[in-house]
């Protein structure tokens, strides 16, 4: 729910040049991205699962957005030509851009990816993995609880008889 004082950020601090790349080329690109980017996505996610306001991350996100740009610019500067036969042998090979078509050209792009920008294309399942990140972000502040004046006071735990007069169920067990 939102009341007359929630405020939207304004225009200008949610204009970021954008990257205009089709599916393919950001399919044949998402694992390298993924491990230069890996810093700055970390960053972002945790700022989004902390804040819970997506308001309090823009900066994170532009700089995600920002090393997307310049990871793009790196490929296109030293292996433009392998990234596209890789992105459109992912295009025009199946229907839904599957990887285990295109292996040979796969092979040919993480080699230049490796040589020119030093991004080793990461093993299967790296992503999964659960990792601690280290931020310069403070901690938020903890929730405070909500106060309800004129509740009712809670009930409280019923007295403790004693033992069963013919022993446990549990006997068993003691």
């Amino acid at each position: 729910m939102y009341t007359k004082d929630f405020e939207l950020p304004a225009e200008e601090e949610l204009t970021v040049q954008e990257i205009n790349i089709s599916t393919p080329y950001l399919k044949a690109g998402a694992f390298h991205l993924g491990k230069h980017c890996e810093e700055q996505n970390n960053d972002f996610m945790l700022c989004r699962k902390e804040e819970n306001d997506p308001r309090k991350c823009l900066g994170e996100g532009k700089e995600v957005t920002a090393c997307a740009l310049d990871f793009f610019r790196k490929i296109k500067k030293s292996c433009l030509e392998e990234f596209n036969q890789y992105a459109n042998c992912l295009d025009k090979s199946s229907k839904d851009f599957q990887y285990r078509h295109c292996r040979n050209t796969q092979s040919v792009f993480d080699k230049c990816v490796l040589d020119n920008l030093g991004i080793e294309r990461p093993e299967f399942g790296y992503f999964c993995r659960p990792k601690v990140v280290n931020t310069k972000r403070p901690l938020p502040e903890p929730e405070a609880l909500p106060e309800f004046p004129g509740a009712a006071e809670p009930i409280p735990p019923p007295p403790v008889k004693g033992t069963a007069r013919y022993g446990t169920r549990l006997f068993w067990m003691e």
